[in-house]
């Protein structure tokens, strides 16, 4: 199986929804839920921003390099999501000074939902059109060293940090992937990791991967 990018698309889509749900829900003229959705905002914000941040200096560049143009069209929609978050905060911010916050809240909510049906669609299409071109153009270990280098800078407490919150929303197969490149890419903190599987796998889980070939056991 080729190595496969974009797995943590699962952990976005999920991150994307579920405020969608808090915002469609909230009672706007409740001060501590509004500050709630804003902390929340913020969040998946940040959690985006990097997102695109480490496509573009990662992948699309890697797609660059090999003379391919088909990113053009991902990197124009991570611009347009900048413009899109910039809207979203001032309709958030809309809704304080509003005089109708249950109205200015709605309003909100609506263009979220839309931001959020705009960013499965990327999405996808990163994953449909991007994913196999990256395959097509690359071999596994230049693909691998775009996450590696990653790794190399990352604590093992930060790497259970990231799986902690990944893996609720992975498969068994994306699971081993991550584990995999890890092991691959930095041995030793593997090691270590192993030892908390606990904290990120279930007893079934680790179980499985002990009896398996291509992890440590």
């Amino acid at each position: 199986m080729r190595v496969k990018l974009y797995r943590e698309h699962k952990y976005v889509s999920f991150a994307l929804s579920e405020l969608e749900r808090l915002i469609a829900k909230t009672d706007f003229t409740d001060k501590a839920a509004f500050i709630h959705v804003q902390n929340e905002w913020i969040s998946v914000k940040e959690m985006l921003e990097g997102h695109a941040h480490h496509e573009e200096h990662n992948f699309h560049a890697l797609l660059e390099k090999k003379g391919s143009t088909i990113h053009h069209e991902a990197h124009n929609d991570h611009e347009e999501q900048e413009e899109a978050i910039k809207n979203l905060d001032h309709l958030l911010d809309a809704i304080k000074a509003s005089s109708d916050p249950i109205e200015a809240g709605y309003q909100f909510y609506l263009a979220y939902r839309k931001f959020v049906g705009d960013n499965l669609l990327h999405l996808h299409e990163e994953e449909t059109k991007l994913l196999p071109e990256l395959q097509r153009l690359c071999t596994d270990e230049e693909l691998r060293a775009l996450e590696h280098a990653t790794y190399e800078i990352m604590a093992v407490e930060d790497m259970i940090e990231m799986l902690k919150v990944l893996f609720p929303h992975m498969n068994f197969s994306d699971k081993c992937a991550f584990l995999t490149e890890i092991q691959l890419a930095e041995p030793k903190k593997f090691l270590e990791l192993w030892r908390k599987a606990d904290l990120f796998l279930s007893p079934e889980e680790i179980k499985k991967i002990k009896n398996s070939h291509h992890l440590i056991r």
